[in-house]
């Protein structure tokens, strides 16, 4: 079973109220943690308050999308000095961890924003996370919704699902997702599934090095769909990636 997927969601349960229930066995029951930290975070004039853990303390943390990372913080940076990519944009989430860079694509006037991670526990603090930061009449109109996706699984149905009726979203956005070399084939594959294809529409990926996929490894993957970007930051060890399909 994945490390990082406890159950896979119901959503007629999940609608209706009804307790969601655990698929197999929790490779992690004997160490069971609710969020206990609070992250205050003051961003493009905007004060989030949001709970998880700290990542100094790495045997609480029943998921990566349980604490926050620095790539997350620096997508919103660049969200909030260049707000014009968000706005009255449809945007998608990979990896939404604690719900940052959502929020903050929300606060920045983002038309729709659809928060996904593929951890059961991490939807269940990022809808906490949520409902703390955003305002009810938004949950309400699902103008902020947070859904269970697995990357390279029912990614063409969850599109048409919720993606805007001309197909596909504006913006894709992941924070610190590119980690694992062996999921970075299937990261660009969900995004580009995702993705609708207008001209214009984006795929921001902010990368920190942590030791496993490098900035070439990720301009490899981009060539080898057929990406054009546009990189910030000229390090080996951090990058902020703005992907876009060769017309």
């Amino acid at each position: 079973m994945d490390e990082e997927l406890r159950w896979i969601e119901d959503e007629d349960k999940e609608e209706s109220g009804e307790e969601e229930h655990e698929v197999g066995f929790d490779l992690f029951s004997s160490d069971k943690k609710d969020p206990t930290d609070e992250f205050k975070i003051d961003i493009g004039g905007v004060t989030l308050n949001l709970h998880g853990i700290q990542a100094k303390y790495p045997h609480l943390l029943q998921s990566t999308g349980m604490t926050l990372w620095e790539g997350s913080q620096k997508l919103c940076s660049y969200i909030c000095q260049n707000p014009e990519t968000v706005r009255n944009k449809n945007i998608v989430e990979l990896g939404a961890g604690l719900g940052l860079c959502g929020i903050v694509a929300h606060k920045h006037g983002a038309n729709r924003v659809i928060l996904t991670d593929g951890d059961s526990d991490t939807l269940k603090n990022m809808r906490s996370n949520i409902a703390l930061n955003v305002e009810s009449q938004v949950l309400e109109s699902d103008s902020v919704v947070c859904k269970q996706l697995l990357w390279g699984t029912n990614v063409e149905a969850f599109c048409t699902k919720w993606a805007s009726e001309d197909g596909g979203f504006d913006i894709c956005m992941g924070g610190d997702i590119a980690y694992a070399q062996e999921s970075l084939q299937v990261l660009f594959e969900t995004a580009l599934g995702l993705l609708s294809s207008k001209v214009g529409s984006r795929f921001f990926l902010s990368f920190v090095f942590r030791g496993g996929v490098t900035t070439q490894s990720i301009e490899e993957c981009a060539k080898g769909h057929n990406l054009l970007w546009n990189r910030i930051g000229e390090t080996e060890k951090e990058a902020l990636y703005i992907f876009q399909r060769s017309q």
